[in-house]
């Protein structure tokens, strides 16, 4: 089916997508958003009739960080508002991890006695830590509230139960640690790029040279926007990015590309960089769920691919929820 006039197949590309399921010679990987950890519900009264998500989506998200910012100051919630336009001149949805990146790209360019959207360069300074901040505490959820059930266990026991020649991949835009408990609770041996014991750090070259990474049997786990559980250390003068306990500061957060200093451009970078290897793969599937394909960054990687070779080489599933377009 080809051409301007082509009709849409589901059955033809539901048989395709099961016999690819089926076969285990092929490259398989799952791209999961924020809609996948919102899913996740948890009782918001007493008699556990009201329910809310344990994780907000995107727009929640976006919410409580504004409320975060008004609290600080009417100057805050002004420059607030203030990014929100400059987001929406230049076509970008206000959400948070644009006006995050707004907000790095203005402590970037700010000088010493300057001020953008009202604030100075201290100032400035503050918002950013506290949206950080507040993305950091409501992500990393106390343990007590993740529900033993979770529906990423469901897709853990799934891995379990296949056996591929090629490692499956997954890519997450997600901070929280939701799919580290769920495959870790199925005794599924994950690596993330990060080697070591006492203090895991992160390292590139596993992702470019298999032959420094595990076997076909460990599931391999890209958080493509960095996590609760980094932060950055400083080891004999140089700065390393670690991998520990969540850390409230949000440090490694990083929700769309810029430019980092080389301990923050690196992960994001290399995650970016094996999502374009994979997609370049021969009968590669990636199956994304709970994306709103908000990341133009991403996006340009993605749809790049599937320019570029056939639309069967790549079909994916997209769940409505989590992130805005």
């Amino acid at each position: 089916m080809t051409g301007p006039n082509a009709l849409h197949d589901a059955q033809k590309l539901l048989a395709d997508l099961r016999d690819h399921l089926a076969r285990h010679d092929k490259p398989i990987a799952f791209f999961f958003g924020a809609g996948t950890s919102c899913a996740v519900q948890v009782s918001e009264s007493g008699d556990g009739t009201a329910t809310k998500p344990l994780i907000p989506d995107v727009a929640g998200l976006t919410r409580l960080c504004k409320e975060a910012a008004a609290e600080l100051d009417d100057k805050y919630a002004q420059a607030w508002t203030a990014i929100e336009d400059r987001c929406k001149a230049a076509n970008q949805y206000p959400n948070i991890e644009n006006i995050l990146s707004r907000l790095r790209m203005m402590l970037g360019a700010i000088g010493a006695s300057d001020t953008l959207a009202g604030l100075k360069a201290a100032e400035l300074v503050k918002l950013e830590e506290t949206v950080r901040q507040t993305i950091a505490h409501i992500v990393a959820s106390d343990k007590s509230r993740i529900p033993d059930e979770l529906p990423h266990r469901k897709f853990a026991r799934w891995l379990v139960k296949t056996a591929r020649q090629h490692p499956v991949e997954i890519f997450t835009v997600n901070y929280d640690i939701l799919i580290e408990l769920a495959l870790e609770a199925e005794r599924i041996p994950i690596f993330d790029g990060f080697v070591g014991s006492y203090q895991p750090f992160f390292h590139p070259d596993s992702l470019r040279r298999t032959e420094l990474a595990p076997g076909v049997n460990w599931t391999r786990l890209w958080k493509m926007h960095g996590s609760v559980t980094w932060r950055r250390v400083d080891q004999d003068g140089r700065l390393r990015v670690i991998r520990g306990e969540p850390d409230l500061s949000g440090e490694m957060i990083f929700p769309s590309f810029q430019k980092y200093d080389e301990s923050r451009q690196q992960p994001y970078a290399a995650f970016m960089d094996r999502l374009a290897r994979f997609l370049e793969l021969d009968d590669a599937l990636m199956i994304v769920s709970g994306f709103g394909f908000g990341d133009e960054h991403i996006n340009n990687v993605i749809f790049g691919a599937l320019g570029s070779v056939d639309i069967y080489r790549a079909f994916m599933m997209a769940y409505d929820g989590g992130d805005e377009v």
